[in-house]
């Protein structure tokens, strides 16, 4: 007789909607959670493709399981339909930062503002995305200068809500070359054309080995954007300040793991000149 009603039994217990509800989710996470061990397969590192993969598995599973709940407890909802009204404004005014979170994930969608591997600047976050879902998104930091251009090995989770009130500044472009700029300030009676003159000569000579490589990738960056950008030949700007210093600005359009290097190189370059010049003026 009990053998007989087992399925009968079997069939109230699957037609509860919290029954049904926990057997989506927990196939839904088993799902996920095989998908992304296939695509990681005991890797240390993962590349941008296997990252994209996994952040799509995730976010899929997760709208799987939204709309799947939806469509279990949807005729429960409609038998409560003025009741919902009142509930959904209370939802509102208690998740407001999560529906915000929500609207900026369809912002990010819906502009392509970015993608995994993007180096983005939103505020005052700067970093590579390394995973986002509905409600954040996750970036590996990138250092303030005069390291601006290395990693500090730490992770920032921003909440999406915040690409509803900041800019979002794309950076990819400068993951390969970038427009680095600096300044030296150097006291204004020191001979500055001899030293501007320097300061060419000596980017030139630093940067024959990548100038034609340069040139391409910034007429790639003109045509992809539809913009007409500075060309990568350097650019020395001689202003003052207001405690009556020269300041010497020079911008150069080279490999963003160079940066640093020639900034080093030209600052101490210059300030070297400076030294001698002032012993040859004022002799021990």
């Amino acid at each position: 007789m009990m053998h007989e009603r087992m399925p009968e039994l079997l069939l109230i217990y699957l037609d509860d909607q919290f029954v049904r509800s926990c057997v989506l989710i927990a196939i839904m996470l088993s799902l996920r959670f095989v998908l992304v061990y296939l695509i990681k397969r005991n890797r240390a590192i993962l590349t941008e493709g296997r990252r994209h993969w996994i952040t799509s598995v995730k976010n899929f599973s997760w709208l799987i399981m939204i709309f799947g709940l939806l469509f279990i407890w949807w005729p429960e909802l409609k038998n409560f339909a003025f009741s919902i009204a009142a509930v959904t404004v209370a939802l509102v005014i208690a998740t407001k930062e999560l529906i915000l979170c929500f609207s900026g994930a369809m912002l990010r969608a819906g502009t392509g503002a970015f993608t995994i591997g993007d180096w983005i600047e939103v505020g005052a976050n700067r970093g590579e995305v390394i995973d986002f879902n509905l409600f954040s998104t996750t970036l590996q930091e990138l250092d303030r200068p005069p390291n601006d251009y290395s990693f500090t090995g730490k992770t920032i989770a921003i909440p999406n809500s915040l690409f509803l009130s900041e800019p979002i500044k794309n950076l990819n472009f400068s993951k390969r070359y970038t427009f680095h700029r600096f300044s030296i300030a150097i006291d204004a009676h020191f001979n500055i054309a001899d030293i501007r003159q320097w300061v060419v000569t000596e980017i030139d000579q630093c940067s024959a080995d990548f100038i034609e490589i340069a040139r391409r990738y910034n007429a790639f960056i003109e045509k992809r954007t539809g913009i007409d950008i500075p060309g990568p030949e350097p650019r020395i700007m001689i202003s003052t300040s207001e405690l009556a210093k020269c300041i010497i600005t020079i911008v150069i359009f080279c490999p963003t793991e160079k940066a640093g290097e020639l900034e080093r190189h030209i600052t101490q370059g210059v300030l070297e000149r400076v030294y001698r010049a002032g012993k040859m003026v004022n002799p021990v």
